[in-house]
């Protein structure tokens, strides 16, 4: 009911961009159609949990073998997840929603990157509007300019909600969580974080693009 023609157009971009990443942790699409009522985009079904269950819920099934020390298996899955989004900046293309939600882990414990309606080409980063999810945006998705280093600051944000249990930009209000993203304050994290992870949260995280790492 709530099909028009941007919406058709958004769901025929998200087809071709998903269609054309063919990679083991990137939902696979299948086919896309026209019907009666509009375009139809046929993809995998994928079956598990959402990424930020586990992440909250540390006894989880799914964390059979890592219950009381989950953060191995966190950290073997953000690396999957980090493979994904290399492997779409190779060929061109830019995920601009990282996020827990946004990342399924299956019942064999296979990991796919989900959700690719906000994902452009390199060549049209600087005349796309601000996109994403507030509390994990990077500074540059709302003032312009992103790159393959805004995926590298989303990866950064989701190795800070594994470690800190909340999304980098946490706020009671959206104008106090774009606030905090246009601010971009270095956060100080507990002593009982290793300081590898502290530091390679941080870097990620930089403000300013050119800081953070050069690849996923």
């Amino acid at each position: 009911d709530h099909l028009g023609d941007a919406a058709a157009a958004a769901l025929v971009r998200e087809a071709r961009t998903t269609g054309a990443l063919d990679h083991p942790n990137i939902v696979p699409a299948y086919a896309l159609g026209l019907t009666s009522e509009g375009p139809m985009l046929v993809m995998k079904r994928v079956q598990g949990v959402p990424w930020s269950t586990l992440i909250h819920d540390p006894a989880h099934p799914a964390l059979e073998g890592h219950v009381g020390d989950p953060l191995g298996r966190h950290l073997e899955i953000l690396m999957q997840v980090s493979n994904a989004v290399e492997f779409a900046h190779r060929r061109g293309v830019i995920h601009r929603d990282l996020k827990p939600e946004n990342v399924m882990v299956g019942d064999l414990g296979e990991v796919v990157l989900l959700d690719w309606g906000l994902a452009i080409r390199l060549q049209e980063a600087r005349d796309e509007s601000p996109a994403g999810t507030p509390a994990y945006m990077a500074p540059e998705s709302l003032t312009g300019g992103v790159s393959a280093r805004t995926d590298v600051y989303l990866l950064g944000g989701l190795l800070h909600e594994v470690i800190t249990g909340l999304p980098p930009h946490p706020g009671n209000s959206l104008h106090e969580v774009l606030l905090s993203v246009l601010e971009g304050q270095p956060y100080r994290y507990d002593a009982n974080v290793p300081p590898e992870l502290a530091a390679l949260c941080a870097r990620a995280m930089e403000h300013e693009p050119d800081a953070r790492f050069e690849s996923a």
